[in-house]
């Protein structure tokens, strides 16, 4: 429903005759100031979010709209043109991650008192700058850049379409309630005037469609961190073992640090691969660290057991039993918190 009303917004009959076409493709009121273009976004789709390529991609509705008084033609019927007929607001997306497909045709209705009306789906990719320190517990605002190339933001004003933010529309931007993505939540859209700077003191018309989403960390907590878990807390076993029995305990330390090894290399296909680290990476290298000691504080203990100091490696074995726990959960509790 809500598509069909960004759709509709601004249609009008379908052509009964031809609109005479101005002398030349000239920008509408040049003298008069900036032409003035409203700009409807409805998502009908976000199709997949790419963490690690730093990529987006939508299967998305533009709608623009503007007033040419060159075309009016006394109140008469609407017509369709190609936009190379008539002045348009030629835009591209300044961040696109390779070709967009267009599937509608690049035509303009123009009704009877010159309002013209653009409508096209596009479908693609968009690259975006994502800060993953959070990872998997972070949000990304995600930005489609559009620019109207050959003109300055004096000469190209674009705002959200009235029509459809008094539709319900909020900033003339909209989306489906039904998404493929399902390892992300939305939380906001938006949209605004951002022009864009081709170099240094020099900027074009420019306006910038957005969305916010939060992912969801389910996928991880449960499939990543929870058997990270249990691997450190099998790592812990070793302090119920008595030093007397040292090879039982090596044992026991070697194959809580294989078996994290091994799960390192299994789940790092999970994992974005960046020259920072995230939340997530922070907590893998501390239970890392704390397997690592585990297994250093057994060789103590064996060592101090064959050396008949049985009872000074049972005291760090219970000393161990809630020093190691403790350091877990405090510095688990200080990467979430900060």
């Amino acid at each position: 429903l809500a598509l069909g009303i960004v759709l509709a917004a601004s249609l009008s009959a379908t052509a009964a005759g031809p609109v005479p076409l101005p002398p030349s493709p000239t920008r509408p009121d040049e003298a008069a100031g900036p032409t003035r273009v409203a700009v409807t976004a409805w998502f009908a789709d976000i199709l997949k979010i790419d963490s690690a390529a730093q990529t987006f991609a939508v299967n998305m509705v533009l709608l623009m709209r503007w007033r040419d008084p060159s075309l009016a033609n006394g109140g008469g019927a609407a017509g369709k043109f190609a936009l190379a007929d008539i002045w348009s607001p030629r835009w591209m997306a300044a961040n696109s991650a390779g070709s967009l497909e267009n599937s509608l045709p690049e035509i303009a209705t123009v009704t009877g008192d010159g309002s013209a009306v653009y409508r096209q789906r596009i479908l693609g990719s968009f690259t975006q700058a994502m800060n993953l320190r959070r990872f998997p517990f972070d949000s990304e605002t995600f930005r489609i850049n559009l620019v109207i190339p050959g003109y300055r933001p004096e000469d190209v004003e674009l705002v959200p379409d009235p029509d459809s933010v008094k539709a319900g529309l909020a900033m003339a931007v909209g989306r489906t309630n039904d998404l493929t993505l399902q390892d992300w939540q939305i939380t906001g859209l938006g949209a605004r005037a951002m022009p864009y700077e081709v170099a240094p003191g020099t900027r074009i018309a420019g306006y910038e469609i957005t969305f916010t989403a939060a992912r969801k960390p389910n996928h991880y907590l449960l499939k990543v961190i929870l058997p990270l878990v249990l691997i450190v807390i099998m790592s812990w076993a070793v302090f119920w073992i008595d030093p007397s029995l040292g090879s039982t305990q090596i044992s026991v330390a070697v194959t809580s640090m294989l078996t994290l090894i091994a799960y390192r290399f299994a789940v790092g296909a999970e994992i974005p691969k960046l020259p920072y680290l995230t939340l997530l990476d922070a907590f893998i290298l501390l239970s890392s660290v704390l397997v690592f000691f585990s297994l250093i504080e057994v060789m103590v203990t064996t060592r101090l057991a064959l050396n008949n100091r049985v009872d000074t490696a049972r005291l760090i074995d219970r000393n161990s039993r809630w020093v190691f726990p403790a350091v877990f959960v405090i510095f688990s509790a200080l990467l979430v918190i900060f």
